[in-house]
Protein backbone atom coordinates (compact mmCIF):
# COMPACT_ATOMS: atom_id res chain seq x y z
CA UNK A 1 0.00 0.00 0.00
CA UNK A 2 1.47 3.43 -0.59
CA UNK A 3 -0.30 5.99 1.66
CA UNK A 4 0.68 9.75 1.93
CA UNK A 5 0.08 11.80 4.94
CA UNK A 6 -0.40 15.22 5.78
CA UNK A 7 1.37 16.87 8.59
CA UNK A 8 0.50 20.69 9.83
CA UNK A 9 3.86 20.92 11.23
CA UNK A 10 7.33 21.33 9.57
CA UNK A 11 8.60 18.20 9.98
CA UNK A 12 12.54 20.00 10.82
CA UNK A 13 10.88 21.18 14.56
CA UNK A 14 9.92 18.26 17.08
CA UNK A 15 6.60 18.71 17.39
CA UNK A 16 3.19 16.59 18.40
CA UNK A 17 1.73 16.54 15.24
CA UNK A 18 4.86 15.72 13.27
CA UNK A 19 5.81 13.43 15.50
CA UNK A 20 2.79 11.25 15.19
CA UNK A 21 2.71 11.27 11.67
CA UNK A 22 6.39 10.81 11.55
CA UNK A 23 5.60 7.75 13.45
CA UNK A 24 2.68 6.30 11.29
CA UNK A 25 5.32 6.54 8.32
CA UNK A 26 8.34 4.35 9.96
CA UNK A 27 5.56 2.19 11.56
CA UNK A 28 4.20 1.34 8.19
CA UNK A 29 7.11 1.43 6.67
CA UNK A 30 8.05 -1.82 9.01
CA UNK A 31 5.41 -3.10 7.78
CA UNK A 32 6.50 -3.16 4.41
CA UNK A 33 4.51 -0.27 3.24
CA UNK A 34 5.17 2.83 1.17
CA UNK A 35 4.69 6.44 2.94
CA UNK A 36 5.75 9.68 2.45
CA UNK A 37 5.14 13.06 4.08
CA UNK A 38 3.57 16.02 3.25
CA UNK A 39 3.74 19.38 4.60
CA UNK A 40 5.31 22.91 5.50
CA UNK A 41 8.40 24.01 5.73
CA UNK A 42 9.63 26.26 8.61
CA UNK A 43 9.17 29.41 7.27
CA UNK A 44 5.54 28.48 6.88
CA UNK A 45 5.33 27.72 3.05
CA UNK A 46 4.54 24.02 1.24
CA UNK A 47 7.46 22.04 -0.31
CA UNK A 48 5.18 21.71 -3.25
CA UNK A 49 1.55 21.46 -4.12
CA UNK A 50 -1.06 18.52 -3.38
CA UNK A 51 -1.81 17.40 -6.56
CA UNK A 52 1.82 17.41 -7.51
CA UNK A 53 2.53 15.42 -4.64
CA UNK A 54 -0.46 13.05 -5.58
CA UNK A 55 0.50 13.31 -9.01
CA UNK A 56 3.96 12.08 -8.31
CA UNK A 57 3.61 9.73 -5.52
CA UNK A 58 0.44 7.98 -6.76
CA UNK A 59 -1.32 6.92 -3.37
CA UNK A 60 -4.10 4.28 -3.02
CA UNK A 61 -5.23 6.71 0.00
CA UNK A 62 -4.20 9.68 1.76
CA UNK A 63 -4.21 10.33 5.50
CA UNK A 64 -4.16 13.84 6.64
CA UNK A 65 -3.84 14.34 10.47
CA UNK A 66 -6.12 17.23 11.75
CA UNK A 67 -9.25 18.11 9.54
CA UNK A 68 -8.78 21.57 10.01
CA UNK A 69 -4.86 22.68 8.83
CA UNK A 70 -5.06 20.06 6.86
CA UNK A 71 -8.43 17.66 5.91
CA UNK A 72 -10.32 21.08 4.08
CA UNK A 73 -8.42 20.85 1.43
CA UNK A 74 -8.91 17.18 0.40
CA UNK A 75 -12.85 17.90 0.52
CA UNK A 76 -13.60 17.32 -3.10
CA UNK A 77 -10.92 14.65 -3.68
CA UNK A 78 -12.24 11.66 -5.87
CA UNK A 79 -10.00 8.79 -4.29
CA UNK A 80 -9.84 7.53 -1.00
CA UNK A 81 -8.99 9.53 2.23
CA UNK A 82 -9.06 9.55 6.06
CA UNK A 83 -8.42 12.25 8.47
CA UNK A 84 -7.33 12.26 11.85
CA UNK A 85 -8.58 14.02 14.96
CA UNK A 86 -7.15 17.28 16.84
CA UNK A 87 -7.42 18.97 19.64
CA UNK A 88 -8.20 22.28 17.12
CA UNK A 89 -10.99 19.95 15.70
CA UNK A 90 -12.55 20.12 19.03
CA UNK A 91 -12.13 22.79 20.60
CA UNK A 92 -15.52 24.31 21.35
CA UNK A 93 -14.90 27.60 20.24
CA UNK A 94 -14.62 26.07 16.88
CA UNK A 95 -18.00 25.51 15.81
CA UNK A 96 -18.80 29.39 16.65
CA UNK A 97 -15.93 30.34 13.70
CA UNK A 98 -16.54 30.69 10.18
CA UNK A 99 -14.17 27.06 9.91
CA UNK A 100 -16.14 25.42 12.01
CA UNK A 101 -18.94 23.74 9.04
CA UNK A 102 -15.48 22.77 7.58
CA UNK A 103 -14.58 21.10 9.54
CA UNK A 104 -17.92 19.66 9.97
CA UNK A 105 -17.52 18.50 6.32
CA UNK A 106 -14.33 17.40 6.58
CA UNK A 107 -15.45 14.66 8.87
CA UNK A 108 -18.65 13.83 6.93
CA UNK A 109 -16.85 13.65 3.68
CA UNK A 110 -13.44 11.59 4.99
CA UNK A 111 -13.76 7.87 4.05
CA UNK A 112 -12.94 7.13 7.61
CA UNK A 113 -12.36 9.68 10.99
CA UNK A 114 -9.50 8.50 13.53
CA UNK A 115 -10.07 9.58 16.81
CA UNK A 116 -7.81 8.38 19.61
CA UNK A 117 -10.25 7.06 22.41
CA UNK A 118 -13.33 5.82 22.68
CA UNK A 119 -15.05 8.96 24.61
CA UNK A 120 -13.36 11.34 21.25
CA UNK A 121 -15.42 8.88 19.23
CA UNK A 122 -18.63 9.49 20.73
CA UNK A 123 -17.99 13.38 21.16
CA UNK A 124 -17.90 13.06 17.43
CA UNK A 125 -20.34 11.15 16.78
CA UNK A 126 -22.65 13.52 18.83
CA UNK A 127 -21.39 17.16 16.71
CA UNK A 128 -21.19 15.46 13.77
CA UNK A 129 -24.09 12.73 13.33
CA UNK A 130 -22.84 11.73 9.67
CA UNK A 131 -20.04 10.41 11.07
CA UNK A 132 -21.86 7.24 12.95
CA UNK A 133 -20.43 3.94 11.68
CA UNK A 134 -17.22 5.86 9.80
CA UNK A 135 -15.25 6.07 13.23
CA UNK A 136 -11.87 4.28 13.79
CA UNK A 137 -10.56 4.07 17.40
CA UNK A 138 -6.66 4.52 16.83
CA UNK A 139 -4.78 4.46 20.40
CA UNK A 140 -1.96 6.56 19.82
CA UNK A 141 1.55 5.40 20.59
CA UNK A 142 3.83 6.46 22.96
CA UNK A 143 7.27 6.80 21.85
CA UNK A 144 10.36 7.31 24.33
CA UNK A 145 12.69 10.17 23.07
CA UNK A 146 16.12 9.62 23.06
CA UNK A 147 17.60 11.69 25.82
CA UNK A 148 21.43 12.54 25.05
CA UNK A 149 20.69 16.08 24.67
CA UNK A 150 22.19 19.20 26.56
CA UNK A 151 19.68 19.49 29.55
CA UNK A 152 17.95 23.02 30.73
CA UNK A 153 19.60 23.39 33.44
CA UNK A 154 23.37 22.83 32.28
CA UNK A 155 22.73 24.78 29.40
CA UNK A 156 20.34 27.82 30.95
CA UNK A 157 22.79 28.07 34.26
CA UNK A 158 19.47 26.61 36.37
CA UNK A 159 20.59 25.34 39.60
CA UNK A 160 19.19 21.76 40.71
CA UNK A 161 17.75 23.32 43.49
CA UNK A 162 15.44 25.14 41.72
CA UNK A 163 11.74 23.55 40.73
CA UNK A 164 11.93 23.58 37.48
CA UNK A 165 8.44 23.72 35.52
CA UNK A 166 8.41 22.66 31.77
CA UNK A 167 5.74 23.77 29.38
CA UNK A 168 6.34 22.10 25.71
CA UNK A 169 3.79 22.80 22.93
CA UNK A 170 3.24 24.60 20.03
CA UNK A 171 3.06 28.24 20.65
CA UNK A 172 -0.70 29.44 19.69
CA UNK A 173 -4.03 29.94 21.02
CA UNK A 174 -5.33 26.24 21.77
CA UNK A 175 -2.25 25.61 24.01
CA UNK A 176 -3.14 28.28 26.43
CA UNK A 177 0.37 28.84 27.65
CA UNK A 178 -0.87 32.65 28.44
CA UNK A 179 -2.65 31.05 31.63
CA UNK A 180 0.37 29.94 33.44
CA UNK A 181 2.25 32.74 33.26
CA UNK A 182 0.87 34.06 36.69
CA UNK A 183 2.15 30.74 38.25
CA UNK A 184 5.48 31.26 39.17
CA UNK A 185 5.15 34.17 40.88
CA UNK A 186 2.29 32.40 42.90
CA UNK A 187 4.37 29.60 43.91
CA UNK A 188 7.31 31.88 44.43
CA UNK A 189 5.07 33.84 46.83
CA UNK A 190 4.61 30.90 48.86
CA UNK A 191 8.17 29.95 49.46
CA UNK A 192 9.30 27.77 46.37
CA UNK A 193 12.18 28.64 43.89
CA UNK A 194 10.90 28.10 41.03
CA UNK A 195 10.99 28.55 37.20
CA UNK A 196 9.23 27.71 34.16
CA UNK A 197 10.20 26.89 30.79
CA UNK A 198 7.43 27.72 27.85
CA UNK A 199 9.66 25.32 25.02
CA UNK A 200 7.96 25.26 21.27
CA UNK A 201 7.86 26.33 18.33
CA UNK A 202 5.86 29.84 16.91
CA UNK A 203 2.89 28.38 15.56
CA UNK A 204 0.89 31.60 15.52
CA UNK A 205 2.49 35.24 15.14
CA UNK A 206 0.14 36.89 16.59
CA UNK A 207 -0.59 35.19 19.81
CA UNK A 208 3.70 34.72 20.19
CA UNK A 209 3.64 38.20 20.51
CA UNK A 210 1.09 38.64 23.01
CA UNK A 211 2.84 35.94 25.13
CA UNK A 212 6.28 37.33 24.81
CA UNK A 213 4.38 40.58 25.49
CA UNK A 214 2.66 39.48 28.74
CA UNK A 215 5.98 37.64 29.84
CA UNK A 216 8.12 41.16 29.75
CA UNK A 217 10.11 41.00 32.86
CA UNK A 218 8.53 38.33 34.57
CA UNK A 219 10.88 36.77 36.78
CA UNK A 220 11.31 33.23 36.18
CA UNK A 221 9.30 32.68 32.70
CA UNK A 222 11.51 31.83 29.36
CA UNK A 223 10.55 30.96 25.86
CA UNK A 224 12.63 28.52 23.76
CA UNK A 225 11.91 27.90 20.36
CA UNK A 226 11.25 24.34 19.56
CA UNK A 227 13.80 22.30 20.24
CA UNK A 228 15.16 19.02 18.75
CA UNK A 229 14.25 15.34 19.87
CA UNK A 230 17.00 14.71 21.83
CA UNK A 231 17.13 18.52 23.97
CA UNK A 232 13.21 17.18 24.43
CA UNK A 233 14.34 14.30 26.16
CA UNK A 234 16.91 15.89 27.68
CA UNK A 235 14.43 18.21 29.00
CA UNK A 236 11.66 16.41 29.84
CA UNK A 237 14.03 14.40 32.30
CA UNK A 238 15.71 17.81 33.88
CA UNK A 239 12.09 19.10 34.44
CA UNK A 240 10.56 18.31 38.02
CA UNK A 241 7.09 18.68 36.37
CA UNK A 242 6.02 18.74 32.96
CA UNK A 243 2.70 21.42 32.45
CA UNK A 244 -0.20 21.05 30.17
CA UNK A 245 -2.12 24.13 29.82
CA UNK A 246 -3.98 23.54 26.79
CA UNK A 247 -7.98 24.33 25.94
CA UNK A 248 -8.28 21.40 24.39
CA UNK A 249 -6.73 17.94 23.47
CA UNK A 250 -7.18 15.11 21.17
CA UNK A 251 -4.56 13.59 22.99
CA UNK A 252 -1.52 15.45 24.00
CA UNK A 253 1.41 13.76 22.57
CA UNK A 254 3.38 16.44 25.36
CA UNK A 255 1.69 14.16 28.04
CA UNK A 256 2.67 10.69 26.15
CA UNK A 257 5.93 12.20 25.59
CA UNK A 258 6.39 12.73 29.59
CA UNK A 259 5.00 9.98 30.71
CA UNK A 260 6.88 7.23 29.00
CA UNK A 261 9.81 8.68 30.58
CA UNK A 262 8.06 8.93 33.95
CA UNK A 263 7.90 12.25 34.57
CA UNK A 264 4.78 14.09 36.85
CA UNK A 265 2.46 15.64 35.07
CA UNK A 266 -0.11 18.51 35.77
CA UNK A 267 -2.68 19.22 32.88
CA UNK A 268 -5.94 20.85 32.17
CA UNK A 269 -9.07 19.37 32.51
CA UNK A 270 -10.26 19.51 29.31
CA UNK A 271 -11.65 16.15 27.27
CA UNK A 272 -7.99 14.35 25.88
CA UNK A 273 -6.06 15.13 29.05
CA UNK A 274 -9.29 13.91 30.90
CA UNK A 275 -9.00 10.10 28.96
CA UNK A 276 -5.16 9.84 29.35
CA UNK A 277 -4.66 11.48 33.22
CA UNK A 278 -6.28 9.57 36.41
CA UNK A 279 -6.53 12.84 38.89
CA UNK A 280 -4.41 11.59 41.66
CA UNK A 281 -3.66 8.51 40.45
CA UNK A 282 -1.10 9.12 37.04
CA UNK A 283 -1.19 12.80 37.42
CA UNK A 284 -2.58 15.70 38.50
CA UNK A 285 -5.83 17.76 36.66
CA UNK A 286 -6.91 21.18 37.35
CA UNK A 287 -10.18 23.76 36.40
CA UNK A 288 -8.81 26.78 37.12
CA UNK A 289 -5.31 29.27 37.03
CA UNK A 290 -5.20 29.19 40.88
CA UNK A 291 -6.23 25.33 41.17
CA UNK A 292 -3.02 24.99 38.76
CA UNK A 293 -0.56 26.61 41.37
CA UNK A 294 -1.87 24.94 44.26
CA UNK A 295 -0.94 21.59 42.05
CA UNK A 296 2.22 22.70 41.34
CA UNK A 297 2.84 23.75 45.03
CA UNK A 298 1.85 20.52 46.37
CA UNK A 299 4.26 18.39 43.93
CA UNK A 300 7.33 20.83 44.87
CA UNK A 301 6.72 20.37 48.27
CA UNK A 302 6.18 16.97 47.79
CA UNK A 303 8.68 15.80 45.82
CA UNK A 304 8.49 11.65 46.63
CA UNK A 305 4.36 12.11 45.70
CA UNK A 306 5.43 13.69 41.96
CA UNK A 307 8.07 11.16 41.66
CA UNK A 308 5.19 8.10 42.48
CA UNK A 309 3.15 9.75 39.80
CA UNK A 310 5.36 10.13 37.66
CA UNK A 311 5.94 6.17 37.57
CA UNK A 312 2.18 5.30 37.69
CA UNK A 313 1.87 7.23 34.58
CA UNK A 314 4.48 5.72 32.70
CA UNK A 315 3.16 2.31 33.69
CA UNK A 316 -0.31 3.03 32.72
CA UNK A 317 1.21 4.85 29.24
CA UNK A 318 3.40 1.70 28.44
CA UNK A 319 0.15 -0.51 29.22
CA UNK A 320 -2.10 1.40 27.16
CA UNK A 321 -0.01 3.24 24.22
CA UNK A 322 1.78 0.32 22.62
CA UNK A 323 3.45 0.85 18.76
CA UNK A 324 2.05 -2.18 17.25
CA UNK A 325 -1.09 -2.11 18.64
CA UNK A 326 -1.23 1.72 17.33
CA UNK A 327 -0.07 0.46 13.34
CA UNK A 328 -2.60 -2.52 13.82
CA UNK A 329 -5.28 -0.06 14.15
CA UNK A 330 -4.08 2.28 11.48
CA UNK A 331 -3.77 -0.19 9.06
CA UNK A 332 -7.34 -1.65 9.69
CA UNK A 333 -8.64 2.11 9.37
CA UNK A 334 -6.86 2.03 5.67
CA UNK A 335 -8.72 -1.36 4.71
CA UNK A 336 -11.68 0.08 6.05
CA UNK A 337 -11.65 2.86 3.89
Amino acid sequence: MKVLLLTPSPVENHQGNTNTVMRYRDGLQRRGHLAELFGVTTDGNLRESLEGKIGRFRPDIIHAHDAYRMGIQLLGLKMPWVVSMSGEDFNSDMRCRPEGPLVAEVFRRANRSLVPTSQAAARLEEAVADTVGKIDVVPRAAAKLPTGGTDLRRALGIPKSRFLILLPGGIRPIKGQHHALSVVSLIRSCGVEAEMIIAGAEQDEEYSAELKHLIGDETGVRVLPALSAERMGAAYLDADVVLNTSLSEALSPTILEAGILGRPVVASSVPGNIDLIRHKETGLLFETEGDMAKCLIALARNRSRAGALGVRLREDVMRRFQPDHEIDQLLASYAAA
